[in-house]
């Protein structure tokens, strides 16, 4: 993959105008030749007052993260509502390390904490009821009630088997005997004085006449008179209707006789219940939840004395005599989801994986008998409760990667409570029976860490995210490098090398990492912040000193950490080296050639990033001045080579198409290119191509071009040019340096370079160079060897020069097609 990224450098201004003005007054200054010592900004080691980073104390604050820090401060200091933080950065910078740090250290140690407790709502077990309490008061509360429970499952079964109370029953039992007797023995008063008799049977109380006190037979009853058996019956009519009375009246006495027990019991039971609850430590009944908790607790005990008398089976189904799964005893339970006993500040939660239930927390099930049952005990808590009260870290795209979390999260934070309901609820999924446990309110501060890009587009495509995260703390990539940065820079790398527990390092090897550092950033004057590229140098350099057996980290042990790593990401790079030695990849590194240049193009894989020359083509024949760009005409050309393309046919057009119209067209390619084209920075060694083609002034193959152009002809920054630089270098020193062969880059990247010693100690024996470039006449120039000549007063150029030959041979073109004036003028192809 061909890649030609433009860097904008931030380059004096005084450059950049002495360079437009040379342009346009045409005094264009020749190129320049680097010397050795200007292609690497070396670290000098006696920069540093320690010997090793062992003399040194570890930075406790990051190190050029100004901006980033005061958002957080910011951000952490204001409680209102919708201020939440988002740490923006590329990966590597430490987000979270920096994030967790300044929490530590800003966090109110005196904002108070609370514990929070699901208890059973006696009332409607399927909502259970949320208490807030004091921290450290959810585990003495869940304590003291499991010992009242403890206490009162062993004393209700001696409280109702004592004297007293058996005296009492047995005194209500004895009334309710009395009230029975008394009713039947006036029945059977009555029955004597009618002459019958009550005798009880199996299946009842049977009525019969008497006489002389005996029982008189069917037969005898009728051989009395008819008057006196009418008698009989009516009086037997009016027992039986006393003794179906009697009976009707007998259930009620029963149940009034087990009211007055059940009150009874009660009784007993509440003056040894209130007993126990007014044992309960004072501090914990003074808490207003506590207090209606264990009022509604007591009214549930004395509503199920029988589940404390053992009158019950309490532990087994009576059906499949197998143990239950909730004991009726866990109707008293607590379930405490948040307990902050241990915690002296509030909690800092980092939530790696942001699902639905890991957020708001979840419901869980038994399985029972062929179904599926719940309670309050099963409610688990999520990030949400953990961090409440404190603060809450999420990485953005793990919450974006979570289905229907997204939704959920922002509704937590605009609702200020975690209302618990489970996602296959909320769609419907299951028929499964839940609970509806209380919302839980929550004050609580969420850090999102990401990107840029993620942030900008929330920013754009969802209306609330601005309004929940008011504070964007964007953490720099680089730091200025200067005698002062380095400074806090070595202890920033002692900070490093403290967390990674590795050897000390000399201060040379400190040295080569500020080097190292400003590599990676690709500017010799800048230091990259990416903790995660210097720490695993300082490990793989530890592991180096390990097997050298070397006391500290040295430089060697450093730079063989640096070329192991290279060495581990070159097979790519070495394949298409050798592609090109072998002739298979065609790349001339030697020899002139019209309309042919060799660009560089830089290839990132990964965290891999190498450069390799590109031949660029281009060929010029009569048409209608259009300029065709065949890798955008088969869809391989990014926006940034598109936009250069047209930016040198602008060029063309306004430094020649003022005298007479062009009456060319030509075509521009990457040879051998198979993958996307994409950059600007190819587009100085494309505009060379063409110049070569239409002067017909041949290129010389041994010198390579980058650099980006503007439509006056002004050399802009690219990035890459150390790679850039070393790719064409490692081709040229395959087939044999020449002492000719080199590179021309933009003057402004003098700053990014940071060559390696290869190159450097070519450039020393004069066998590889390095020209700096302002305009693309001085380009040209190198790469023919003619001037690219001034007009004179009457515009026109001298013959010997290659504004002379383009503008001989647009003339030449314009005669064999024959016009005249602006005619044949056409817009460029796009």
């Amino acid at each position: 993959m061909n890649d030609f990224p433009s860097k904008k450098a931030n380059q004096p201004r005084k450059t950049a105008i002495s360079a437009r003005h040379s342009a346009h007054s045409g005094q264009v200054t020749a190129a320049s030749k680097l010397e050795a010592t200007e292609l690497f900004h070396p670290c000098d080691p006696d920069l540093f007052d320690f010997e090793t980073t062992e003399d040194i104390e570890p930075t406790d604050c990051p190190v050029g993260l100004e901006r980033a820090v005061e958002a957080i401060k910011i951000g952490i200091g204001i409680p209102a509502k919708g201020f939440n933080i988002f740490v923006m950065g590329s990966a590597g910078l430490g987000k979270h390390s920096i994030t967790e740090q300044l929490l530590a250290r800003h966090l109110d140690k005196d904002k108070p904490l609370s514990d929070w407790c699901y208890v059973n709502n006696f009332s409607n077990s399927n909502h259970p009821i949320a208490l807030e309490l004091p921290a450290g008061m959810g585990t003495r509360l869940k304590q003291c009630l499991t010992l009242l429970i403890e206490e009162l499952r062993k004393t209700i079964p001696s409280l109702l088997q004592n004297e007293e109370y058996i005296h009492h029953t047995d005194k209500l039992q004895n009334e309710l005997n009395d009230m029975e007797i008394n009713a039947f023995q006036s029945i059977e008063k009555v029955a004597k004085e009618k002459s019958c008799i009550l005798k009880r049977s199996r299946n009842g109380y049977v009525i019969h006449p008497v006489k002389d006190g005996k029982v008189i037979s069917k037969e005898e009853f009728a051989k009395l008179p008819k008057e006196k058996q009418k008698v009989i019956d009516q009086a037997i009519d009016e027992l039986r209707l006393m003794l179906v009375n009697l009976l009707k009246q007998v259930p009620l006495w029963d149940q009034e006789m087990r009211n007055k027990k059940e009150k009874l019991e009660k009784e007993f039971v509440a003056s040894t219940l209130d007993y126990l609850i007014d044992q309960l430590p004072d501090d914990l009944m003074t808490i207003d939840c506590v207090a209606r908790h264990t009022t509604a607790l007591r009214q549930h005990v004395l509503n199920n004395i029988p589940l404390f008398n053992g009158s019950l089976e309490t532990e087994v189904n009576e059906y499949t005599g197998q143990k239950l799964s909730f004991s009726p005893f866990t109707a008293y339970d607590v379930n405490i989801i948040i307990d902050n006993s241990q915690h002296q500040s509030p909690p800092v939660i980092y939530e790696d994986n942001p699902t639905y239930a890991n957020l708001i927390g979840r419901i869980e099930h038994k399985g029972e008998l062929g179904t599926f049952i719940t309670n309050f005990t099963l409610i688990k808590p999520g990030a949400f409760h953990r961090a409440n009260g404190g603060y809450l870290i999420l990485d953005v795209i793990q919450l974006l990667n979570k289905p229907f979390v997204w939704d959920l999260f922002k509704r937590t934070l605009q609702s200020g409570e975690i209302k618990l309901q489970p996602l296959e609820q909320q769609l419907s999924v299951t028929a499964l029976s839940s609970l509806e446990p209380d919302a839980i309110p929550i004050d609580i501060k969420v850090i999102l860490i990401g990107d840029r890009m993620t942030y900008y587009l929330l920013k754009r495509y969802d209306p609330d995210f601005g309004q929940l995260f008011n504070i964007q703390a964007d953490c720099a990539e680089e730091i200025n490098r200067t005698s002062g940065s380095c400074q806090l820079y070595a202890g920033f790398i002692r900070s490093l090398q403290a967390e990674a527990c590795t050897r000390h390092l000399d201060r040379a090897a400190v040295a080569m990492l500020v080097e190292y550092a400003a590599r990676q950033v690709e500017d010799g004057e800048k230091m990259t912040l990416h903790r995660d590229t210097l720490n695993g140098i300082i490990i793989e350099a530890n592991y180096w000193a390990q097997q050298h057996d070397y006391p500290l980290i040295t430089a060697a042990a450093i730079e063989q950490a640096i070329e192991a790593r290279e060495y581990r990401r070159s097979y790519l790079k070495e394949c298409i080296t050798d592609n090109i030695h072998r002739g298979i990849s065609q790349i001339e590194t030697q020899g002139a050639t019209i309309g042919q240049v060799n660009g560089l193009s830089v290839i990132a894989l990964d965290d891999s990033l190498f450069g390799r020359p590109s031949r660029i083509t281009a060929t010029v024949h009569l048409g209608t001045s259009s300029i065709i760009d065949i890798e955008r005409e088969v869809d391989l050309s990014g926006p940034s080579h598109s936009k250069g393309v047209m930016i040198l046919t602008s060029f063309l057009r306004e430094q020649y198409e003022q005298q007479q119209p062009l009456a060319f067209s030509a075509t521009l390619t990457f040879e051998q290119s198979y993958g996307m084209v994409d950059g600007d920075s190819a587009s100085a060694a494309e505009l060379c191509a063409l110049l070569s083609a239409i002067a017909q002034v041949p290129i010389k193959q041994n010198i390579a071009v980058t650099g980006a152009i503007d439509q006056h002809g002004n050399i802009e920054a690219i990035g890459g040019v150390n790679e850039k630089i070393e790719g064409f270098y490692d081709i040229c020193s395959a087939s044999g340096l020449t002492g000719d062969q080199g590179v021309i880059i933009p003057q402004t990247n003098t700053v990014h370079l940071m060559v390696n010693q290869k190159v450097r100690h070519a450039v020393a024996e004069q066998l590889f160079h390095i020209w700096t470039v302002e305009h693309v006449n001085q380009v040209m120039t190198l790469l023919t060897g003619l001037p690219m000549g001034q007009p004179n007063s009457k515009k026109q150029y001298p013959p010997n020069s290659i504004n002379g030959a383009i503008a001989a041979r647009i003339k030449q073109m314009n005669k064999a097609l024959g016009k005249t004036g602006n005619a044949g003028r056409g817009p460029a192809k796009r």
